[in-house]
């Protein structure tokens, strides 16, 4: 391999930590850090980019140097970013039992139960649509043996976030939703399938009510979960409470003419202070309730191509 299909090759890897490291790095709260790691990345990836664009790279010393620090930076990141990415997929192994459609149900109604008695203990109330955690059908129906893990683990995923949401005070637990399987599951239960995926998204929509004030705190938690690789892909919050008229105009108090007289003497009197008007926040209060509605995916890792 020359010299100038070695740097494609490079640069790919670039590209794929790049945007990988994107998904990563992306936390509520934490912008500082990820301004900084992105800041690094953008770096790295305009190096390579150079190196793409430059026509007949001489193979010098210099550039050989240039490219071999420059994939070392990149490889750092990858075995960083690879090492996070070790742990969501251990814990989504498990014990690695294959489990049955009838073990899944059992799994379901120990759920649902186990969401019911936080919500009595939090002092918070879990409506009808999310009462069975988006995955109603199959509370008296077994899904298909092939897909009882990929549902398992999405169920799992989908009651950390209720417990969660019922934890951080919120008092409306209001909908779940759980979405078909995407169609890698299915390929990725075929024997030596070659278009099988390493990790693929299961997506589900969850809406509840919670204060203002609160909701980044718990945002914050799915984004630091360890066990779970959870990403808000949408999210809408809208206020409950009803917003207070627009207060009635009242004219500026007069400006004055000119600047005050500093050397006049005290005894001529004080003027009166010009009146100043000051904001009101009329909306956004951290205590105001708010209906929030997001949609999350998790990230399924499967066995035969992440071991």
């Amino acid at each position: 391999m020359n010299i100038s299909e070695n740097k494609r090759v490079v640069a790919l890897s670039a590209l794929f930590a790049l945007a990988f490291a994107g998904v990563m790095y992306v936390g509520y709260g934490k912008s500082q850090e990820y301004a900084e790691s992105q800041r690094k990345l953008d770096e790295i990836n305009n190096r390579f980019l150079d190196y793409e664009s430059g026509e007949g790279l001489a193979p010098t010393r210099k550039n050989r140097d240039a490219l071999k620090a420059a994939f070392a930076q990149v490889s750092d990141v990858n075995k960083d970013l690879q090492q996070e990415l070790n742990q969501y997929a251990a814990f989504c192994f498990g014990d690695g039992k294959k489990i049955s459609a009838q073990d899944f149900q059992n799994e379901l109604r120990d759920a649902i139960g186990k969401t019911r008695r936080i919500a009595n203990e939090c002092g918070a109330k879990v409506s009808s649509p999310a009462a069975d955690l988006g995955l109603a059908s199959f509370k008296n129906a077994a899904p298909v043996a092939d897909d009882a893990p990929f549902r398992s683990f999405q169920l799992k995923a989908v009651a950390r976030v209720a417990e969660t949401i019922l934890k951080s005070g919120a008092p409306v637990l209001d909908k779940i939703y759980c979405a078909p399987l995407p169609a890698a599951a299915a390929e990725s239960v075929k024997p030596n399938s070659r278009k099988a995926a390493p990790y693929f998204p299961l997506r589900f929509e969850v809406a509840f009510e919670a204060r203002r004030g609160v909701l980044p705190k718990v945002i914050n938690s799915f984004m630091k979960d360890k066990d779970f690789f959870l990403t808000i892909t949408g999210i809408a919050v809208k206020g409950k409470d009803t917003l207070p008229m627009i207060d009635a105009y009242s004219a500026p108090g007069a400006a004055p003419q000119a600047g005050d007289d500093l050397g006049a003497s005290s005894a001529e009197g004080t003027a009166a202070p010009i009146a100043r008007s000051v904001a009101v926040r009329k909306t956004g209060d951290p205590d105001e309730t708010v209906r929030v509605h997001m949609n999350m995916q998790v990230l399924y890792f499967n066995p035969a191509k992440t071991k």
